[in-house]
């Protein structure tokens, strides 16, 4: 993170807001809670994934097959995103019933039926998680879309969170889906003609690939009684990213203030907002960034800030081909939250757990609760998190984000009230470009289970204090 310099670089700088970073000569770091005004939520679901639909094409999220089911489960209960580029790009929707054209249009390499639908289904009853399932819009068809939606709320049911009308038809020009000149009031004709044959309120939209743009704010003004989400999505790392710029200050505040237009206006219409497609960096992420230890760290970093921002939710996009391979488009998934180990590993749907994954795990320990505020002290690369918890225990989560050869930093926390005992969760990693990392010292074994037994700590006098290693986590949970 950048370095706040001033005249008086011995004096610590502090930083009065929840998630905030600040940065001091010879300072000890220090974390107040405010405990007595509690703020915006962070939702049970807050932290999800996603995933194409291709992957719903070619039999993947089968919970009667390897692991995958597990992985949703060691999460805990959330929301899961299908869609992607290879929705509109090229998918054919089939009916019931129905053969696939023969020969198959030029464009269309997956194929999705009823059948895959049920297979989904089967995977969030399994696991408790609900989902957003996309539908061809970039090449629409009246009678196919009609269908899709039939199927997916009557199979589905309230497990449907909503349906998405298309995929980042900010770049449809592009991909040709639409002519040159094709702008806002001609999506704005193609949703509603969507939204037409969902006949529901349950669609989400616009799903643009520009974080900030209009398009979402314009949608949710003009569609907000059809419509019970707003989805847009965010690679806040860029293109050319470094694991020293994906853990900055700069990235942290620009990802959230990136995010602020269309949230006001999801605000202002009574809707929720989610990013329901995000991760480091897109194109299937960097090597040596995407899919190693950093990416844990940020994905925590991230999350929170967002949720703290007051975005209802984040999925973490992936893939189930084999780790760091090239998949469906020639891209890379590096950035994956869990894949395969090798091609054996993949068609049996048997995946490892990448470190995205375990600050993914690290996050959903936070909630669901209100954000606290706090004030932070350091001069370290130190960012922290307060919740207090439904379960009216109040959560701290504390990253330090230098490299793991730093010196490790002491923080003293002041969190009132009387004595009591608290855990601590511990996310480690031997350095922040290779891929190990632990929780607690243990990895999600070959069923994809996290088996962790955390520590304890004792809050005396309203303190307690914590030794942070270099390039590490915790969660902290504090009894009542």
């Amino acid at each position: 993170m950048r370095k706040l310099r001033t005249a008086a670089a011995a004096l610590a700088v502090v930083m009065v807001a929840t998630g905030q970073t600040a940065y001091a000569a010879d300072a000890a770091s220090t974390i107040t809670i405010d405990s007595a005004h509690p703020a915006g939520r962070l939702p049970a679901d807050f932290v999800g994934l996603s995933f194409e639909m291709r992957e719903l094409g070619i039999g993947n999220l089968d919970a009667s097959k390897g692991n995958v089911a597990q992985f949703f489960k060691t999460l805990g209960r959330s929301n899961v995103r299908i869609g992607g580029n290879t929705l509109d790009r090229d998918t054919l929707w089939v009916p019931e019933a129905q053969q696939p054209p023969n020969p198959l249009p030029g464009w269309v390499q997956d194929v999705v039926r009823p059948s895959d639908i049920k297979r989904l289904d089967k995977l969030l009853r399994n696991t408790g998680w609900n989902a957003e399932v996309g539908i061809n819009v970039g090449r629409w068809d009246q009678a196919l879309g009609a269908d899709q939606a039939k199927v997916m709320f009557e199979v589905l049911g309230k497990r449907l969170v909503a349906a998405e009308c298309g995929n980042e038809p900010d770049q449809w020009v592009s991909r040709a889906y639409r002519p040159t000149g094709y702008a806002y009031a001609d999506y704005k004709k193609d949703w509603e003609t969507c939204a037409a044959a969902v006949g529901s309120n349950r669609i989400a939209g616009p799903d643009t690939a520009s974080t900030s743009s209009s398009w979402a704010a314009s949608l949710a003004t003009d569609n907000a009684a059809r419509m019970n989400m707003v989805t847009v999505h965010q690679y806040p790392g860029g293109a050319t990213t470094t694991t020293t710029k994906l853990l900055s200050q700069e990235t942290l505040t620009g990802g959230v203030n990136a995010v602020s237009k269309n949230l006001a206006a999801a605000k202002a219409a009574g809707l929720p907002m989610r990013v329901d497609e995000a991760n480091s960096t897109y194109n299937g992420g960097i090597d040596g960034v995407s899919n190693k230890f950093a990416s844990a760290l940020w994905v925590i970093d991230y999350s929170m800030s967002l949720a703290q921002a007051g975005v209802s939710g984040v999925n973490i996009h992936g893939g189930l081909g084999v780790c760091n391979d090239p998949i469906w488009n020639g891209k890379f998934q590096r950035y994956t939250p869990f894949c395969a180990a090798d091609k054996a590993g993949e068609l049996a749907q048997v995946y490892k757990a990448m470190p995205i994954y375990y600050g993914l795990w690290m996050a959903r320990q936070m909630g669901p609760g209100k954000f606290l505020p706090l004030n932070l002290t350091t001069d370290r690369n130190i960012t922290a998190y307060a919740v207090k918890g439904d379960d009216s225990k109040t959560r701290i989560a504390i990253l330090q984000k230098d490299e793991t050869s730093a010196a490790a930093a002491h923080v003293d926390i002041k969190v009132g009230g009387h004595n009591r005992s608290a855990e601590v969760l511990r996310m480690t990693g031997t350095a922040l470009a290779d891929e190990p990392t632990a929780i607690q010292g243990s990895t999600v074994d070959a069923k994809g289970k996290l088996k962790v037994r955390p520590d304890s700590l004792r809050v005396r006098n309203g303190s307690l204090g914590i030794d942070l290693a270099a390039g590490s986590a915790v969660v902290i949970t504090i009894d009542c």
